[in-house]
């Protein structure tokens, strides 16, 4: 027994198929980029909503529901991109079965096919730009310096007719004007607003969250492009839930049917046989 154990060849594990690309897919990937633009508009909309937990005492608070959000918005482009992930997926296995079965593709399955270069292009198209500019923010950022603010109404209107008090303090009367990194700060912030809250002060910790832009941006697309690269697995993981269903649903259906042969119309169990064939049987015999 043991050298017959010994001898018999290891049982050789099924190799998976590897899952079929997609060729010519270019086409498919504006409607994805459509989508998940939709996304970074209501992470805009999410960001300014919220923007109000700046004025929480509480930091502890306040950084427990920043936390709370920016799981939300990640968690929302993971999902975006494993549903799509699991479409192409499914649309790889039926172009595999569509060939199988002798019949040509036409290019629209051919693109609809699972690639992970489909959803790597889709989140540059919505995300280059701000990530682009978050960098260059990044590479400019300086510490905050105090800025002149406006004279109180009480100097203005006891001393702004007198030359000697208000020359010195001129300076304090100009109003500086939007340069084109407060321009592109502000496009940039619109998209990061929900990681702003994290900050206890914003205004003087422009130079930190500058230099961390490119992270808060980059996290939208990265986290779409994983849960699109979950997607196989999670299609094959539905495929394999169908079977076992399936199988349950046909071994309940044997099970009924057998019983059904096996109960008779007046409900009593006849196990194979009935008592009108062993009547006739009994006449048969006498």
């Amino acid at each position: 027994m043991n050298q017959a154990s010994q001898g018999a060849a290891p049982a050789k594990k099924k190799k998976k198929k590897p899952l079929r690309r997609a060729q010519g897919w270019g086409q498919r990937v504006l409607p994805m980029a459509g989508k998940l633009l939709m996304l970074a508009v209501a992470v805009a909309v999410m960001g300014l909503m919220f923007s109000v937990l700046q004025s929480i005492g509480s930091r502890i608070v306040r950084v427990a529901l920043s936390v709370l959000i920016i799981f939300a918005m990640l968690a929302i482009h993971f999902g975006e991109g494993i549903s799509r992930g699991v479409d192409d997926a499914d649309a790889s296995r039926t172009a595999d079965k569509l060939l199988h079965g002798g019949h040509e593709l036409t290019p629209q399955e051919k693109a609809a096919c699972y690639h992970p270069m489909k959803a790597l292009c889709a989140g540059l198209v919505v995300y280059a730009l701000p990530l682009l500019l978050a960098l260059a923010l990044a590479a400019t950022a300086e510490e905050y310096t105090y800025a002149l603010q406006d004279l109180p109404t009480w100097l203005t209107q006891s001393y702004g007719t007198r030359a000697d008090v208000m020359g010195p303090l001129g300076a304090y009367m100009r109003s500086a004007g939007i340069t084109l990194v407060d321009g592109v700060r502000v496009f940039v912030r619109v998209l990061e607003l929900v990681f702003i809250n994290l900050f206890a002060d914003p205004q003087t910790m422009t130079a930190m969250i500058d230099r961390l832009s490119p992270l808060f941006i980059l996290s939208y697309p990265a986290a779409y492009v994983i849960g699109y690269l979950f997607g196989p697995r999670q299609s094959a993981k539905i495929a394999s839930m169908n079977k076992r269903a399936k199988k349950v649903a046909v071994r309940r259906a044997q099970r009924s049917h057998l019983a059904s042969e096996l109960v008779g119309t007046g409900g009593e169990v006849h196990y194979g046989h009935r008592k009108d064939g062993e009547q006739k049987k009994k006449k048969e015999l006498i």
